[in-house]
């Protein structure tokens, strides 16, 4: 598969960060997502990671160990966002850091444009997207808000041929 035009979407840094939807997702598959995303991970590299209890009313809190997804499916907690970064697909191709939107119904992982993403990066990346669509049958895969690929069209074409190799 050749990456150039998806690389020419993904490697010029205008200061956003796109986002890459998991949508349709039971609440099931957004913990094992999260999971999966942690486990797949070095560390969180955001700064003040926490989510907003909604029963206590109060930020709690949380270290990489622990899957707060859980709170969020559960209705005890809103959404929330965190950074990982030492990213590796299950082969071990390293991906730049990901920052990862939960939801009771969904996943989103933004990322900042750049030098860092290569054609191994790329790959590693569709290969965790492949993983988290496994047994999903709803999965919705969606690329937004990239200047360079402003209908998702381009992500949306790489997307299908990896799923359907």
């Amino acid at each position: 598969m050749n990456w150039d035009e998806l690389l020419s979407v993904f490697g010029t840094n205008d200061g956003s960060l796109p986002d890459i939807e998991l949508n349709n997702l039971s609440g099931e598959e957004v913990i094992r997502g999260y999971a999966f995303v942690r486990d797949h991970s070095g560390c969180i590299s955001s700064t003040g990671h926490y989510y907003w209890s909604i029963a206590n009313q109060c930020e709690v809190p949380f270290s990489y160990e622990d899957n707060p997804a859980e709170y969020v499916v559960s209705g005890k907690a809103e959404s929330f966002h965190v950074c990982f970064d030492g990213v590796k697909s299950p082969s071990g191709k390293r991906v730049p850091e990901l920052g990862l939107f939960v939801f009771a119904d969904s996943l989103s992982f933004d990322y900042r444009m750049g030098a860092g993403w290569n054609e191994e990066a790329l790959q590693g990346l569709f290969e965790m997207i492949l993983c988290l669509s496994e047994g999903s049958e709803r999965m919705e895969v969606l690329h937004k808000t990239n200047i360079f690929d402003e209908d998702g069209a381009i992500f949306e074409s790489y997307w299908n041929a990896v799923r359907n190799a």
